[in-house]
C-alpha cells in the first residue's frame, strides 16, 4: 500500500508504531521474540491504517470543507474504493495477529475504537469529552498490544508510562488537532470545545490539559514507577512549551491555521520525545 494513499501522515504512523515497541520493551527485550514482535508491528500498523482510513471515508465532508490533503478528501483515494481497502486491511490485521498469541483481542478492541471514534449514529469525534476517552484508549491498547506481543504484559511501570502518554493524546492532542479546523468542523456537525465555544476556550483547556499530564508524570512517577521519570522531562518540557506557544497564538494577529496548528507540532514532538527517552532508558536498565 503506498504510504500517499494511507489517510495518516507518515509522522503519525511512526509515533503508532513507536507505542507498541515501547510497550513491548516494558515486557521483554528477549531476542527470542524478535519474530512475534516483528510480526505485531505489521499487525498493529495495518489496524492504525484501517482505523485511519474509517475516519477519512466518514470524515470527508469536515475534511474537505477544512481543506484538508488526506487522499480521500483530495479525491486521490475514491470513497468508496476506500471502504473496501479499509475492510480489507482491517480483516488482514486480525488474520495475521493469530500468528502472535494474545495480540487478537487487542487488535479487536483497538479496530473497534476507531469506529466508535468516527462512525454514526454517535461518533466520538463529535463531542470532545467523547473524543478524549476513545483516545486514550487508542494510546493504551498500542502500548499493552506491544507488551502482548511479546508474551507478557505492562509491568506497573509501563502502565505509568502508557496512562500518562495516552492522557497526553487524550487531554491535550484531542483538543489542540481542532483549533485550525473549527469552521469545517461545524459544518460536518461536531460539538467540540472549540466549534461550541471558540479557540479561546479550547487553547485554556489544552494549557491545562498539558499542566495536569506534565504534573501527574512526575508525581506518578516519584510513586510507583521511578524509571518513568525518563518521560516525564519531555513531557514537562512540552507541557511548558505548549503554554508558551498557545499564549503566542492567543497574542497573535491575522492568525493562519499553519500558526493555529503549532500547538499540535509541539504535542507531536512531545510524544516523540518521551517515547524515545523513555526507549533508551529501558534498553540502557532492562524492562522495568
Amino acid at each position: 500500500m503506498h504510504l500517499s494513499l494511507v489517510e495518516a501522515r507518515p509522522v503519525v504512523q511512526i509515533v503508532f508504531l513507536m507505542r507498541f515497541v515501547v510497550g513491548a520493551a516494558f515486557s521483554s527485550q528477549d531476542l527470542a521474540e524478535g519474530p512475534h514482535l516483528a510480526v505485531g508491528v505489521l499487525v498493529w500498523w495495518l489496524a492504525m491504517v484501517a482505523a485511519y482510513l474509517v475516519n477519512g471515508v466518514l470524515d470527508v465532508k469536515e475534511d474537505r470543507a477544512n481543506g484538508s490533503s488526506r487522499p480521500i478528501a483530495r479525491g486521490d483515494l475514491p470513497e468508496r474504493t476506500a471502504a473496501v481497502l479499509t475492510a480489507v486491511v482491517a480483516a488482514g490485521s486480525l488474520l495475521l495477529s493469530l500468528c502472535v498469541p494474545g495480540l487478537t483481542l487487542w487488535v479487536a478492541l483497538f479496530l473497534l475504537l476507531g469506529w466508535l471514534y468516527s462512525a454514526p449514529p454517535f461518533p466520538a469525534k463529535r463531542w470532545s469529552s467523547t473524543c478524549a476517552v476513545v483516545v486514550f484508549g487508542l494510546g493504551w491498547t498500542s502500548f499493552a498490544s506491544g507488551a502482548a506481543a511479546v508474551g507478557g504484559e505492562l509491568s506497573p511501570a509501563g502502565m505509568v508510562f502508557a496512562t500518562v502518554m495516552s492522557a497526553w493524546m487524550a487531554l491535550v492532542g484531542a483538543v489542540v488537532k481542532d483549533l485550525g479546523d473549527v469552521e469545517g468542523d461545524a459544518v460536518g456537525g461536531r460539538r467540540t470545545v472549540a466549534v461550541r465555544y471558540g479557540a479561546a476556550r479550547a487553547r485554556a483547556v489544552a494549557v491545562t490539559g498539558a499542566l495536569l499530564v506534565g504534573t501527574g508524570g512526575v508525581l506518578a512517577a516519584l510513586a510507583w514507577a521511578p524509571l518513568t521519570l525518563a518521560e516525564a522531562v519531555p513531557v514537562v518540557i512540552g507541557a511548558v512549551c505548549m503554554m508558551v506557544q498557545i499564549v503566542r497564538t492567543a497574542r497573535a494577529a491575522n492568525v493562519d491555521k499553519r500558526t493555529h496548528r503549532s500547538a499540535y507540532r509541539v504535542f507531536m514532538r512531545t510524544q516523540f520525545a518521551a517515547n524515545l527517552t523513555m526507549m533508551l532508558a529501558l534498553l540502557l536498565h532492562g524492562p522495568a
